[in-house]
């Protein structure tokens, strides 16, 4: 859906350079008399809206390019299209326009063409937002869990499982080292016991 919505936005910048280029050249009646167009009047207004047109198509490919502004621009200037395709044909059937000739055909083109485009753009910006919004509520939610789970990995073992560190006993101690004292040797009876020496 976002390949195609910078592809929508990449021909919408097309249109709005040609517009603008179009509208740059307002002070030329002869340009505006060839295409049977309505020369905007006083032709300042039409290079000022020029300037925009331009403007707004380096926008459009700044978000074809950046993924991070394509919803936003996809968005506005869906909204943007849609109300100059309404106001193209309000101003064709009920303000009598003054056009002839070819001027009946591009008019209403570019109506149909700028309402195509809001019409792919307002919906699949929409789309597109609430799936990264949920992309990103998902990535969250996983970050949530590793840092939960972190100090459950990090428990210390129990003492009846700890291992204690190896140490080397210096020489001369360990099994088989140990020093047995030395028995006692029976103590026999002096010669003034009682029963040794009936005769005192």
């Amino acid at each position: 859906m976002k390949v195609l919505l910078r592809a929508v936005l990449f021909l919408d910048a097309l249109l709005n350079l040609l517009l603008g280029a179009v509208l740059l050249l307002s002070p030329f009646t002869t340009f505006y008399s060839a295409l049977q167009l309505p020369q905007p009047q006083p032709p300042m207004y039409g290079q000022l809206l020029g300037v925009a047109l331009v403007g707004l198509a380096l926008l459009l490919w700044q978000a074809t390019v950046n993924g991070q502004l394509t919803v936003a621009v996809a968005r506005t200037v869906g909204q943007v299209n849609l109300a100059s395709a309404l106001l193209i044909v309000t101003w064709m059937l009920m303000l009598d326009l003054p056009v002839q000739g070819a001027g009946k055909i591009w008019l209403p083109v570019l109506a149909a063409v700028m309402a195509f485009f809001a019409a792919v753009q307002i919906p699949a910006a929409k789309r597109v937002r609430v799936r990264e919004r949920a992309q990103r509520e998902l990535q969250k939610e996983t970050q949530n869990k590793d840092a939960g789970a972190a100090p459950v990995a990090r428990r210390p073992q129990s003492p009846e499982y700890r291992r204690e560190p190896g140490v080397t006993p210096p020489p001369g101690y360990g099994p088989g080292t140990e020093v047995m004292p030395e028995p006692v040797p029976d103590e026999t009876p002096s010669a003034h016991h009682a029963r040794q020496n009936p005769n005192p």
